[in-house]
């Protein structure tokens, strides 16, 4: 697989590079008119060549000493025009293109014999562009890479003008470069490139962390989306597992009293329909949140009921239908009176239930007294379809220091050694543990039967009153 692109380089978008190349143009034209009106001493010198070229500017047939006032050939501004024009149109697709055009314009520029003046800057904002765009790595060799190329163009350029003699003992004392103008103009090359790497090189890394906070932030947002996701399939579950065993028990109670106790059979229907009607006011409010995407804000759908108290209800809520006067959240305002209810459903169908609810519990926060409704639904549910031959179970909540404690117990046949935990078991456990507890599922000691223990801290600040178990009352 070829590595992608590396990150963005400041001058990677369109708009910087036009103002570079307006600059450029700018500063270029205006110095070489200046340059050809006022003499300019440029880095090799007067800054105009001998021979032909002179005495075609001041209008001297052998040329002369006429240097100042002269007009700018059009071919020279032409030749001007290519670095800008292959920062807009070349960078940062196609650099190699962009430098040698720029370099080769310059280096005509400068055997033709127009004004050195500042040509240079051309190339050079061309090289500092490539390195500031594109792939890093690439670009920074291809714009070293024109810098060799551009000190080449300008030896040459001054060999063909007659102002450097290689080999000789000395420079020639007339419009020639030192060879101190040829190292600080190396040397100014040198640290150009350099801090234009460095500005690369941090612009690469704020780029990557901000690209790191980016994948971070989805991240959790995936992560956010994937427990919420779980949050709601465990609440359907809880609601439906539980619904539709009290359905199908109610169901076979109500089948086989149909023709010898019509009475019996008539309650097992209505207890049927009570229990659908709850359901379906549970999974319509969880749905209704899903579809409108509230569920992070916790309110209700308008129009929606939320759960109701009665039947197989998870507990009291507030009522109403609509976001004006209600703000149900996904799972609804508890209290423990839900606890009660289960039992009485499970006596309707059957079971012995012995409930001891410990009146402090009460006083439980909303969330803990989810959890602890929650546990007893699953828990009493996982009696009517695993516990074969279960006709006894014990319910105990109690509220102990610190930590709040529910015990569920049953006289039915353990699921045989080694069977997997369900869903239920599972999200019993997730939701206990969410709230800091733990939970303890497995056959009882002494058997027969089967238990489920879950324990869950109470937070100071939640902590029940000790006196007649009522809340405090807010000031």
């Amino acid at each position: 697989m070829m590595p992608g692109p590396g990150p963005a380089g400041p001058l990677d978008r369109r708009r910087p590079r036009v103002f570079l190349a307006g600059l450029v143009l700018l500063v270029s034209v205006l110095g070489t008119f200046g340059t050809a009106r006022h003499g300019w001493s440029g880095p090799f010198g007067n800054g105009w060549s001998g021979g032909w070229m002179d005495g075609w500017m001041d209008g001297s047939p052998g040329g002369g000493p006429g240097r100042r006032g002269q007009r700018v050939p059009f071919l020279a501004v032409l030749l001007l025009l290519v670095s800008p024009a292959a920062l807009v149109g070349l960078l940062p697709r196609r650099p190699v293109l962009a430098v040698a055009s720029s370099v080769g314009a310059v280096g005509t520029f400068l055997a033709l014999g127009f004004p050195w003046g500042p040509a240079l800057l051309g190339p050079a904002a061309v090289l500092v562009a490539v390195v500031l765009t594109g792939p890093a790595n690439r670009h920074r060799l291809i714009g070293w890479a024109g810098a060799a190329l551009l000190g080449g163009v300008l030896v040459c350029a001054a060999e063909l003008r007659g102002t450097v003699s290689w080999g000789r003992p000395g420079w020639p004392s007339t419009d020639a470069p030192t060879f101190g103008n040829l190292v600080a103009g190396a040397a100014w090359l040198a640290v150009v490139l350099l801090v234009a790497g460095s500005i690369r090189d941090r612009s690469g890394r704020i780029a990557a962390a901000r690209a790191a906070a980016r994948e971070t932030a989805a991240e959790r947002e995936r992560t956010a989306v994937t427990a919420e996701r779980l949050r709601i399939a465990r609440e359907l579950h809880d609601v439906l597992a539980h619904s539709l065993s009290a359905i199908n028990v109610q169901a076979g109670v109500g089948l086989h009293l149909l023709d010898r106790n019509p009475g019996q059979a008539r309650s097992a229907l209505t207890n049927i329909r009570d229990t659908s009607r709850d359901a379906l006011s549970e999974v319509r409010a969880v749905l209704g949140i899903v579809r409108d995407g509230s569920e992070t804000s916790g309110s209700a759908p308008p129009g929606v009921a939320p759960p109701g108290p009665a039947g197989a209800g998870p507990g009291t809520v507030h009522p109403g239908g609509s976001a004006s006067d209600s703000a149900v959240p996904l799972t609804p305002t508890w209290d423990l009176t839900g606890v009660t209810k289960l039992a009485d459903q499970a006596r309707a169908e059957g079971l012995a239930v012995a409930l001891d609810v410990d009146p402090a519990a009460h006083a439980l926060p909303d969330r803990l007294a989810g959890v602890v409704f929650r546990v007893v639904q699953e828990s009493l549910t996982n009696v009517r379809r695993h516990a074969s031959g279960a006709t006894a179970v014990r319910v105990h909540v109690r509220v102990t220091g610190d930590q709040a404690e529910v015990l569920v117990s049953d006289d039915g046949r353990s699921p045989r050694a080694g069977a997997s935990p369900g869903y239920g078991l599972r999200g019993m456990r997730e939701r206990v543990e969410g709230a800091g507890g733990t939970l303890e599922a497995g056959p009882a000691d002494p058997g027969p039967g089967w238990d489920v223990h879950a324990t869950i801290p109470v937070s100071p600040a939640s902590s029940p009153p000790a006196a007649d178990g009522r809340a405090e009352e807010a000031p």
